[in-house]
């Protein structure tokens, strides 16, 4: 069993923060744009409406800056440790869709992540 290095749960949660970022950058882009169809523009498509919306090439570089700097936290945790970490995504996931996007968010919601939040809470601890 490893043990749990404070600094790398401080990583994985830049990782998990610019992840997050990024995907709600990327989703701005889309309310912005109208819409992406990207199976029908394509990549030369996409490529343009990187250039239109900044938003989009934003939330890929975030995204992107994510997964790189995830592969030293799956160097430092366990894959079991480290993956179910991604869930606290979902908490922040249910503030932005509420607040910047105006989704609803119902009590299903809200106990969903926190039954998710808790079992992350359980694999922390078993270590």
């Amino acid at each position: 069993m490893q043990r749990i290095h404070p600094q790398a749960l401080g990583l994985a949660l830049i990782c998990i923060l610019l992840a997050v970022v990024g995907q709600t950058l990327m989703k701005l882009a889309i309310v912005r744009a109208g819409g992406m169809p990207v199976l029908e523009i394509g990549v030369g498509g996409l490529a343009r409406k990187c250039i239109e919306v900044p938003y989009i090439f934003l939330g890929f570089a975030a995204y992107g800056l994510s997964a790189i700097l995830w592969l030293e936290v799956l160097t430092d945790l366990d894959f079991s440790v480290a993956f179910p970490l991604v869930s606290i995504s979902y908490v922040l996931a249910l503030f932005i869709g509420r607040y910047l996007f105006d989704e609803n968010v119902n009590l299903y919601r809200i106990l969903g992540v926190l039954l998710i939040c808790s079992g992350v809470f359980f694999i922390i601890r078993s270590q």
